[in-house]
C-alpha cells in the first residue's frame, strides 16, 4: 500500500545516489521500478485529473516521468528548476561509463557496463518540451540555455527562506578574541570543504591565529570524509577543526546562532544555496565563492565577502579582514540580513510561484 499523508503519495522509486550506487540493483530492479513509476504517474493523473502538473525536483528520477506527464497533459506541465537535471547525464550512464575505483574490478565492470549500456540504449532518453519553466536563479537559466534547452523565456523566481525562523538577536563577540567559523552542508568534493580546511591551516600555522575554530556540520561520501580528516591531522588542526553530525532543519537556527562566519567554499555552479540565506538571516557574515546563483545574493564588500573556488589563501585573507575590522564585520552582518529580508523571503517566493501558476491556468482556459 502506498504511504498516504494529507494528499501526499510517495509512490516513486528513486534510482539511488551515485556515491552509494548499487550496481546489482540496476540489473535486478531498475526495469521494474522504471515501469512502476510510469504506471503510478499515469494512474494518479487519471484519478485526480489535475489542471496543472508541477514538477518541483527530479533528483534520482528518470526524465521519462516528466516526458510522460507532458504527453498526458500537453501544455499543462510546469517546471521549477532549482538544479541542472534536464541537461544532466543520468546516474546509471555516469556510473557505467566510469572506470572502477579498485583495479581488480575494472575488467568485470567493463564487461557488465556493455550489458548495462545496451539496456539503457533500448530505453532511450526522452526529450522534454519544457514549455512552462521557472528557474531558481538567472544563472541556472543561463547555463541550461547554454546546454541547449529552449528556456530563454523562463521566469526567474529566486528561492526564499522562512526568515521568522532565524534571528540575529544574539550578542556579537569580538572576532579577534574568538572567531567561530561554520560550514554546513554535504561533505563532498564539489562543495570545496577541503578549501576551508586548507584556509584554516594558513590561519593557524602561517598567520598564527589561535583563537579561531571551524566546525563542519554535515556528512558525505566516506572516502572524501576520510580525506578531510586526514588533512586535519596532517596539518595538526585537531584543536581547530571539529566534525559535527548533520542537524535537522528544525535545529539549524540554533546551530547558526553559535557562529559568526559562514564559510561557503563551493566549487560547482550552485543554483542558489539556501544555507547562504539562512546564515545571512541569522546575522552571520558569509564568506563564500561566487559561483552559480550565489552571485545573485552575495555581493563582495556589500553584504559579505567572496573568494575564488579552491583559493584557500584568498579565503584566509578574507577571514583575516573580518577579524581585523570589527566595523566591517558588523556592517556586512547587518547588510546580509537586510538582503534576505528584502529579497529572499519564503513568503515572497510562494506568492510569486502562486502568481505564475495562476497565469498558466488562465492561459490554458483561454486556449
Amino acid at each position: 500500500m502506498p504511504a498516504y499523508e494529507a494528499n501526499i503519495f510517495r509512490l516513486l522509486h528513486l534510482e539511488g545516489d551515485l556515491d552509494f550506487y548499487q550496481p546489482i540493483n540496476f540489473f535486478l530492479k531498475w526495469k521494474g521500478h522504471h515501469r512502476e513509476n510510469l504506471m503510478s504517474l499515469e494512474r494518479t493523473i487519471k484519478i485526480f485529473n489535475p489542471d496543472l502538473l508541477f514538477v518541483w525536483g527530479m533528483w534520482a528520477l528518470s526524465k521519462s516521468i516528466p516526458a510522460l506527464a507532458e504527453q498526458l497533459m500537453p501544455g499543462r506541465v510546469v517546471y521549477y528548476l532549482s538544479d541542472y537535471w534536464p541537461c544532466a547525464i543520468d546516474m546509471h550512464t555516469t556510473y557505467w561509463k566510469s572506470p572502477a575505483r579498485r583495479w581488480p574490478m575494472r575488467v568485470p565492470k567493463r564487461v557488465l557496463s556493455k550489458i548495462a549500456m545496451s539496456m539503457l540504449a533500448k530505453e532511450g532518453q526522452p526529450g522534454l518540451d519544457l514549455e512552462r519553466v521557472v528557474c531558481v536563479s538567472a544563472r541556472v537559466r543561463e547555463l541550461l540555455v547554454e546546454a541547449g534547452l529552449p528556456i530563454e523565456n523562463a521566469r526567474i523566481i529566486h528561492g526564499g527562506t522562512d526568515v521568522a525562523r532565524f534571528t540575529n538577536g544574539h550578542k556579537r563577540v569580538d572576532l579577534s578574541e574568538n572567531a567561530k567559523l561554520l560550514y554546513a552542508g554535504q561533505l563532498v568534493q564539489h562543495k570545496g570543504v577541503h578549501t576551508a580546511i586548507e584556509a584554516m591551516d594558513k590561519l593557524v600555522n602561517s598567520y598564527r591565529l589561535n583563537q579561531i575554530h571551524l566546525t563542519l556540520v554535515g556528512s558525505g561520501h566516506p572516502e572524501y570524509v576520510a580525506l578531510l580528516r586526514d588533512l586535519v591531522n596532517k596539518k595538526h588542526l585537531q584543536d581547530y577543526v571539529t566534525f559535527h553530525k548533520p542537524v535537522t532543519k528544525d535545529n539549524m537556527p540554533a546551530i547558526l546562532q553559535q557562529y559568526q562566519i559562514l564559510v561557503f567554499p563551493s566549487i560547482y555552479e550552485e543554483p542558489l544555496a539556501r544555507v547562504v540565506q539562512e546564515a545571512m538571516a541569522s546575522g552571520l557574515v558569509v564568506v563564500g565563492t561566487n559561483t552559480g546563483g550565489t552571485k545573485e545574493i552575495l555581493v563582495d564588500g556589500e553584504n559579505g565577502l567572496t573568494f575564488q573556488p579552491e583559493d584557500a589563501d584568498g579565503l584566509a585573507k578574507q577571514i583575516c579582514r573580518l577579524i581585523d575590522n570589527p566595523e566591517l564585520s558588523a556592517h556586512l552582518a547587518k547588510a546580509g540580513r537586510h538582503t534576505v529580508v528584502a529579497k529572499f523571503t519564503l513568503n515572497r517566493m510562494v506568492n510569486e510561484v502562486d502568481s505564475y501558476l495562476l497565469e498558466c491556468l488562465a492561459e490554458n482556459s483561454i486556449e
